[in-house]
């Protein structure tokens, strides 16, 4: 199959093409409209003409995929500018308002706060729109649930930028996903409160009573939040201990409710209605079936966006699987990226679509080579079973090479154990999703469940320990990989060249495997983009040879880093946080940019700390300062009681710098005298990490 013969892969490409064009090249939205409509005039013009020379068939082919092209851009920066109604634009930063939110998704709960994304319908008894994040204290036990209202008397703050060097940015997360602030809500700041159980459709009120009759059901906790992450995507209540180690172990993907379990559950609704077949246009009947039972399986689990994409992929492929065509597959995903994207384009830019895409595709492209490599023969029940195996050690090979470079570029670490994990989970989750739908059809007829209950506690807690026990290998997860953006397309560009090179080589055959054949240009594309790889990673490594002396950005705490080529060293003062907190924080500044690659050497943050001439001087809250160093920089931190009109008489400083130790109300104060004074203050929860020089 050559897939750009396809027309739906060109035009695929191109709607692609114009979202990066719009997201990455600022333009005039009236181009856009321009184009567009010059696309169609074009196009319907050789229509009426009805001329199908090369001449006609190339204008024709050039107004459709000019159309997409600006189609997809121009989407994506409608979609980007927020509208006259939107809350943003109607709030004041710092100052409190009152907040009319429904919680419409819930989000996996932290150690310390119950996360909602909530929609923003009011805010001073004006009319708004757009969404945000609101999170409540755990220790309030509120127990919110999505759809419930409330009314709140708060400020909206702007999420964490990448204040550090090679920090993730928070807030540009969010708003690829169209969330805008987020909220934290005191319980006594709550001036309202009503439930939102009545507004809840009869998917949801089902959902609710699965829940219910779980929490009876006789199951024990780590089971119960097994199964409700399985099979109702509801993650809120798994131990994070339990996460974090299938994370470790490579297996994440099985908590989180994606498309491995929708294909299942797809695989599983197939064979349930496989009678239907004999019907009339029987394939179309459960094609049909098929569709509208994943979709309201969709709409139970609350139609997360990792459970629409799946769906919506799974819909096309459940249709494709009918029709029996070769390319069916290719074809199914190609339409449902395209549906997806044209609904909303900024999908493209969220990981969770980067990677269900990226496996799916890695597994259709990649495994074919890896299970050509060795063909077992079908002689008995034993090499059918080496068959499975050799089976879901090739899908899940090829799903893991097809995700690591998207892996290293947002997580920066690789699960080097992720094989036996995947190996002893992917043949037995068929059967434990099976028999947890079963569990929940027994309780919800009111049959006897207990005794799949115990089946179940005693299986799933046996996985749990089995996943802790791998994820236990810490020698064995790759971490502290860091990959730019460009070294991640040169990799993937290198990697699939070289499998579509090697690709025509295989042949699906019992006696043979692997014959030669003349051999194309793609070999040349994946040598030339390793070429180009190594040379940045060379250029990065030369150009990182720059001294830098930064005062970092860390909340409640203090961070001076000192780096050149090949050392450095960070200065730390994390002595009001707890042993966890400042645990995490510490692992967080050592991560940063200025860091990588180099012998690392961690110190406490002294009073001065100098280096090649320029000199800080720290003033702690203990308010102590050494009048003899002139013309210095200063950083104020942990909020020390001084005055700072005599510090800058005393001291003359160039620069004065308020870090994240420090209390917002103080910085504001000494701003204000540093204006007054002529004096320049920086803070680095505005401008992030700040260079001394």
């Amino acid at each position: 199959m050559r897939w750009l013969d396809y027309p739906f892969y060109r035009i695929l490409l191109f709607l692609i093409a114009g979202i990066l064009f719009s997201r990455f090249i600022e333009v005039d939205s009236t181009l856009f409209i321009y184009v567009i409509c010059g696309a169609v005039l074009c196009a319907m013009l050789v229509l009426l003409i009805g001329r199908f020379t090369f001449g006609f068939k190339a204008v024709f082919a050039l107004s459709v995929y000019s159309f997409f092209f600006f189609i997809g851009g121009a989407h994506l920066y409608f979609q980007n500018e927020l509208g006259s109604d939107h809350f943003i634009k109607k709030q004041t930063q710092g100052q409190d308002h009152v907040l009319q939110l429904k919680l419409s998704q819930r989000l996996t709960p932290n150690k310390f706060n119950d996360r909602f994304y909530a929609q923003v319908l009011a805010l001073d008894q004006e009319a708004v729109s757009g969404n945000t994040l609101v999170l409540f204290k755990r220790a309030d036990s509120l127990g919110y649930k999505v759809g419930d209202r409330l009314t709140v008397y708060d400020d909206v703050n702007l999420p964490a930028f990448a204040r550090n060097p090679g920090d993730f940015d928070y807030r540009k997360y969010l708003k690829s996903i169209d969330v805008y602030g987020q909220v934290y809500v005191d319980k006594p700041r709550i001036l309202n409160y009503t439930s939102g159980e009545g507004d809840l459709g009869f998917l949801l009120q089902l959902r609710k009573t699965i829940l219910n009759k779980l929490a009876k059901s006789g199951l024990r906790n780590r089971p119960k939040a097994m199964i409700e992450a399985l099979v109702l995507g509801q993650r809120q209540n798994v131990d994070p201990e339990v996460t974090k180690s299938f994370r470790d172990a490579g297996v994440i993907h099985i908590l989180a409710l994606s498309g491995l379990h929708v294909g299942i559950i797809l695989l599983i609704l197939r064979f349930l209605t496989r009678r239907l077949l004999r019907l009339k246009y029987g394939r179309w009947i459960q094609s049909a079936v098929l569709v509208i039972l994943l979709w309201s399986f969709a709409l139970l689990t609350g139609m997360s966006p990792s459970i629409m994409r799946a769906v919506t992929m799974f819909s096309f492929v459940a249709v494709g699987m009918n029709l029996k065509r070769k390319g069916s597959v290719y074809h199914s995903l190609t339409l449902s990226a395209f549906v997806l994207l044209l609904l909303d384009p900024r999908l493209l830019f969220q990981v969770g679509f980067q990677l269900s895409y990226m496996a799916v595709f890695s597994i259709v492209l990649i495994q074919p080579v890896i299970s050509g490599l060795w063909v077992i023969p079908r002689k008995n029940w034993l090499t059918s079973v080496a068959r499975k195996l050799w089976g879901i050690f090739t899908v899940t090979l090829s799903a893991q090479i097809g995700v690591a470079g998207i892996s290293l570029f947002y997580f920066h670490q690789i699960p080097g154990l992720f094989i036996f994990g995947n190996m002893l989970l992917l043949p037995i989750l068929p059967l434990i999703i099976g028999a947890s739908l079963l569990l929940i059809i027994l309780l919800m007829i009111d049959l006897p469940s207990l005794w799949l209950a115990t089946v179940l506690n005693y299986i799933l807690e046996w996985i749990i320990r089995i996943v802790g026990k791998i994820s236990s290998y810490d020698d064995f997860i790759l971490k502290d990989i860091h990959l730019t953006l460009a070294e991640t397309i040169l990799g993937y560009v290198a990697l699939f060249s070289f499998v579509l090179f090697v690709l025509p080589y295989f042949k699906r055959s019992k006696r043979e495997r692997f014959y030669l054949k003349k051999p194309n240009w793609m070999l040349h594309l994946s040598v030339v983009s390793l070429v180009l790889l190594f040379g940045i990673k060379g250029f990065e490594s030369y150009s990182s040879s720059k001294d830098r002396f930064l005062v970092l950005h860390q909340a409640t705490g203090s961070a001076v880093s000192v780096s050149n080529k090949t050392n450095a060293v960070l200065f730390t003062d994390l002595h009001v946080m707890d042993s966890t907190r400042a645990f995490n924080s510490l692992n967080r500044l050592k991560a940063i940019e200025n860091n990588r690659g180099k012998e690392l050497v961690l110190d406490s943050l002294k009073n001065v700390v100098g280096y090649k001439g320029d000199q800080l001087i720290v003033i702690d809250e203990n308010g102590v300062y050494n009048t003899e160093i002139k013309n210095a920089t200063v950083l104020l931190s942990h909020s020390p009681k001084i005055n700072l009109e005599r510090l800058i008489l005393d001291l003359n400083p160039k620069l004065i710098i308020a870090d994240g130790s420090n209390y917002r109300n103080v910085v504001n104060t000494w701003k204000a005298t540093c204006d007054k004074m002529n004096v320049k203050l920086l803070n680095t929860y505005e401008a992030g990490a700040i260079e001394v020089n």
